[in-house]
């Protein structure tokens, strides 16, 4: 954003001289530079939340929301929300908020860095284990390198239990997995005028649980017109339902039925900016 500060002076001794002094020097002056804010924001209806390949909605439709401010020196700031599963999240409101931060930096040559923390919050969700209650808050760190369309990016996890992951199914001990890594990559290149085709890899190690490691894909198109865009996708992955009769990645409703919550599914979804 530019701003122009002009100072006006007036003489009265010398009125007329300095009068005419002041506004060739407000004509000569350049405008000031200052770093700016930038506020953007989009809603979303999706068929189904997806998060790396894992469907947090069971299979049902979604309403989110996301707000970021960004300022000129490459400093972000944002939130994210959308509702999720009971079953997914015991004892919450069905609600996943995330605030998030970091820093982008332009390294020239169509090469793009991001670094950035991201804090994953559940209200009121908590399961109990020997008597206590162990939550499903969590948190990790992100850095991104883009070339272009491709993406690559690492994340890792820096709470003691990612997205509630503590107990071991085997032993029914208690461990943490902080350090839990995830590893991605993103091509994203414009097949047609507005059209642009998505493909994504990815690798979950869940550190102390290696049974909840998985590995997802997916592949999917998006169409944008103006400040809407419309995208479907099919997400597979081959996290486990059960170990030796023992549930991994299976969640459960009230009435204590399970379902498994990877495998291949499809999503579409409905974006608007504003």
């Amino acid at each position: 954003m530019t701003n122009s500060i002009r100072f006006k002076a007036v003489g009265l001794a010398c009125g007329a001289l300095l009068a005419c002094t002041t506004s060739q020097a407000q004509e000569n002056a350049a405008p000031a530079q200052t770093l700016a804010w930038t506020l953007a924001g989009n809603a979303t209806l999706v068929s189904q939340y997806l998060f790396r390949g894992i469907t947090l909605t069971q299979g049902k439709p979604a309403i989110q929301a996301a707000m970021e401010a960004a300022h000129d020196s490459g400093f972000y700031a944002g939130i994210w929300g959308s509702g999720v599963s009971h079953a997914a999240y015991n004892n919450g409101s069905g609600t996943e908020i995330d605030l998030y931060g970091g820093w982008r930096k332009d390294l020239g040559d169509g090469y793009g860095l991001d670094v950035g923390v991201y804090s994953y919050w559940y209200p009121g969700a908590y399961y109990e284990f020997n008597g206590r209650r162990i939550k499903y808050d969590s948190g990790e760190a992100r850095i991104s390198l883009s070339k272009g369309d491709l993406n690559v990016a690492a994340w890792a996890a820096v709470s003691k239990h990612f997205a509630g992951l503590a107990i071991d199914p085997a032993t029914g001990e208690e461990k943490s997995t902080r350090g839990t890594s995830y590893l991605e990559i993103n091509w994203n290149p414009e097949i047609a005028p507005g059209w642009v085709l998505n493909l994504h890899a990815g690798r979950q190690n869940v550190r102390h649980l290696g049974d909840y490691s998985f590995t997802d894909v997916r592949a999917g198109v998006t169409y944008s017109l103006d400040s809407w865009q419309f995208a479907v996708a099919v997400s597979h992955n081959d996290a486990k339902a059960e170990k030796n009769g023992a549930p991994l990645w299976t969640f459960f409703d009230a009435d204590g039925r399970g379902k498994h919550v990877a495998g291949t599914r499809w999503v579409a979804s409905v974006n608007k900016s504003f």
